[in-house]
């Protein structure tokens, strides 16, 4: 048997940006590691897990060490597109560049945007707005 000291282990590596769970713990978090500015966010429900492309991409860890030394940040926030609540007609808008998410208020407002094939159906506990301004109805022009 070979003892190895503490002191010749190599240092740990820092965390990769990406998405966390610790393994005894179902919350995922999405962890941003850039230039200093640590923080973490946590994923607000399985619809929003799916959007940011599956669970299959979620690294399972022993426990939750990949926040430490980061910022809580809250919520994710949707990225942008078109959102509404499995229970609730409402369609809103997000756009993640500009930060703001607004209420698309007509069938032909959504029209003007492309129309209800974009809108995607999230749980109905998703904070649509989370990390966005809400700007209260889009605004936009029929022309």
């Amino acid at each position: 048997m070979v003892a190895t000291s503490l002191n010749t282990l190599p240092a740990l590596a820092n965390w990769p940006t990406g998405f966390y769970r610790a393994s005894n713990d179902p919350k995922v978090y999405y962890l941003n590691v850039n230039d200093g500015k640590n923080f973490h966010y946590h994923v607000q429900n399985p619809s929003q897990m799916e959007i940011f492309g599956g669970f299959n991409q979620v690294r399972v860890v022993g426990n939750n060490d990949f926040k430490s030394g980061t910022k809580f940040m809250g919520k994710c926030g949707f990225p942008t597109g078109f959102y509404r609540r499995t229970n609730d007609p409402k369609v809103y808008g997000v756009n993640a560049q500009q930060g703001v998410a607004c209420w698309v208020s007509s069938p032909q407002m959504m029209d003007a945007y492309g129309g209800f094939d974009r809108v995607k159906v999230v749980d109905d506990s998703s904070d649509i707005s989370a990390q966005r301004r809400d700007q209260g109805g889009c605004v936009w022009s029929s022309k």
